[in-house]
């Protein structure tokens, strides 16, 4: 993988032993938009989405290790499925009717303080650099969204933003250097401005249903961004030592990233 940062991070603190990610179900109508969660149902969303995100990641484990072998170390899949897996222990154990050390239950939380919780346990979940960076995207995804039960359009541009945003941070990198940065810039750029034609759509008797529109635009935008990583070269962590011959091969990081977002947006818009 093509790592954004070498250098461990000890802002964050593991203060408990059950994590759970949240993300719920999208839709919207053309007259009103609706936001993405059912209160009732949103425990069952989540290990929903997590359990796709884990299948997924399981399905392209030995491709995500293969491209990681051509610029890498050959383990970035393994890595990043175990991570993953630990979370979605962490939910399974969390529905059982536990409590984390805060006596705080998953079904009486917030969506960011579930993506929150995801992150740090994403963030300690690995040596190599993959978990603290999905950690901090989680994280900071998290925080833009604290207090919410419910996820609509405007709430999805602030998290993947913030994810951005504490990802470059933490990595001190920037689109175009061949890392998981260019497959998620795209989806903010395109979510960003579906909710800006939102804007207008509402004030004219258009009829379109624009959460799904801006999903699966995000979506294709993802990929393609993911795909774009084929022609770059490396300029982060140890693949860069590689220089020229890191062109011609996707960033393992990059390839990753696209198939968590795939599953979650997937998942939401069960597809």
């Amino acid at each position: 993988m093509a790592q954004l940062s070498d250098e461990s991070d000890r802002y964050y603190t593991l203060n408990a032993t059950r994590y759970t990610l949240g993300m719920q179900r999208c839709d919207l109508s053309h007259k009103k938009e609706k936001k993405l969660v059912n209160k009732e149902n949103s425990s069952i969303k989540i290990e929903e989405i997590l359990g796709n995100i884990v299948k997924k990641l399981e399905e392209k484990e030995n491709y995500l290790n293969r491209l990681d072998a051509q610029i890498g170390d050959g383990d970035h899949g393994r890595t990043i499925v175990n991570a993953f897996k630990k979370a979605q222990k962490a939910l399974l154990e969390n529905e059982s009717g536990g409590e984390d050390e805060a006596g705080s239950s998953d079904k009486n939380t917030d969506i960011g303080t579930l993506l929150k919780r995801m992150g740090r346990i994403l963030a300690f979940s690995t040596g190599a650099a993959a978990g603290p960076l999905y950690g901090t995207a989680f994280i900071e995804a998290g925080k833009a969204i604290e207090g919410k039960r419910e996820i609509s359009l405007k709430d999805w541009v602030k998290l993947t933003r913030a994810a951005e945003t504490g990802i470059i941070k933490r990595g001190r990198g920037k689109v175009g250097e061949k890392t998981m940065l260019d497959t998620l810039h795209p989806m903010v750029e395109t979510l960003k401005e579906t909710l800006a034609r939102s804007e207008v759509l509402k004030k004219s008797s258009a009829k379109t249903d624009l959460l799904k529109e801006a999903l699966l635009r995000a979506k294709e935008a993802a990929q393609k961004g993911m795909e774009s990583t084929r022609e770059m070269v490396s300029r982060r962590g140890r693949s860069s030592r590689l220089g020229e011959r890191t062109r011609g091969h996707i960033d393992p990081g990059a390839a990753s990233s696209y198939y968590i977002i795939e599953a979650i947006i997937k998942t939401c818009l069960k597809v």
